[in-house]
């Protein structure tokens, strides 16, 4: 399997991990689970970033930043939330 698509790959894994840990966190009971997930989530997100890194080391990505539009956007969005 090449390289590229492996990543591609980790990363859509890592995303659904991140979610599902977001939400099991979200339905825990005690506070020491919820914090046990929370580090585990915090830990997924590094990995990400780390994944991320290494694709964008390689050209296989190119983010393009977010437009201030976009940002005023989501602001707006969080704060009706």
């Amino acid at each position: 399997m090449e390289e590229k698509m492996i990543f591609s790959d980790l990363v859509a894994v890592q995303n659904q991990l991140a979610f599902h840990c977001g939400r099991f966190a979200a339905g825990c009971t005690t506070p020491q689970l919820r914090d046990m997930v929370w580090n585990v989530l915090n830990e997924e997100f590094l990995i990400q970033g780390e994944l991320n890194d290494e694709m964008k080391k390689r050209a296989w990505i190119n983010p393009v930043p977010a437009s201030q539009e976009s940002l005023m956007r989501l602001r707006r969005q969080l704060e009706q939330q």
